[in-house]
């Protein structure tokens, strides 16, 4: 397991490592804490992007036990800089979630929200957001939180895998479970304001760019 993730069990004698495909029933290069957070390879990969850009503000809807956020926390932790505000709606799982950031030393970089996204004040730009709460408000949520990312910043969706989950799901219906991408959030991507990029991890992971002007822009 990665330097990071052996820290946080370090840290939190709660954490478990389970292998990725324990949840499918096939063995997977991948590992997990749980089986709703984010994957302890994404967990490490978001690590390092805020290390590099080193934000001022980042953003998480569906802070779930506090996985993620402990791995962007300490990345912040490790910049001396910058803030996490980390959004969730049911109680237990909150409550959990800050013991966790506690047990990390991370309560100075990461607040905690108990909360609809829908209803969340936002105060300021963002130059990192990861969406991570019920997929079929995750499109909205992009909405919602796109006028407040800066230029040049990224939206990650957790979850979402190169086909966008805009196909018929055989017995499910349309994008089970994310639904029909808005118009808005296409049109965006057809003009080339945002970017679309994909990982292949098992529960999937898009990132999202919002183009700056200080790009090279193509003839």
């Amino acid at each position: 397991m990665g330097i990071l993730s052996d820290k946080m069990m370090a840290l939190d004698n709660t954490l478990q490592l389970h292998n990725e495909g324990e949840w499918n029933g096939t063995p997977s290069t991948y590992s997990a804490f749980n089986s709703g957070g984010v994957e302890n390879e994404v967990g490490e990969f978001l690590y390092g992007m805020l290390r590099m850009m080193k934000p001022e503000w980042v953003l998480e809807t569906g802070t779930h036990l506090g996985v993620g956020a402990s791995y962007m926390g300490m990345a912040l932790k490790d910049n001396f800089k910058g803030n996490l505000e980390t959004v969730e709606f049911i109680p237990e799982l909150h409550e959990q979630a800050k013991e966790r950031i506690g047990k990390m030393g991370l309560t100075d970089y990461v607040t905690c929200y108990l909360m609809d996204v829908a209803n969340f004040p936002v105060q300021h730009n963002y130059q990192f957001i990861l969406l991570d709460t019920e997929p079929q408000t995750r499109f909205a949520e992009f909405l919602k939180f796109y006028p407040y990312l800066d230029e040049g910043g990224y939206i990650f969706i957790h979850d979402l895998g190169r086909g966008m989950q805009q196909m018929e799901i055989p017995n499910l219906g349309f994008g089970w479970p994310f639904g029909k991408m808005s118009e808005e959030m296409t049109q965006l991507m057809k003009d080339g304001k945002v970017r679309p990029f994909h990982f292949s991890t098992p529960r999937g992971i898009t990132g999202l760019y919002k183009v700056s002007k200080e790009d090279y822009q193509y003839d």
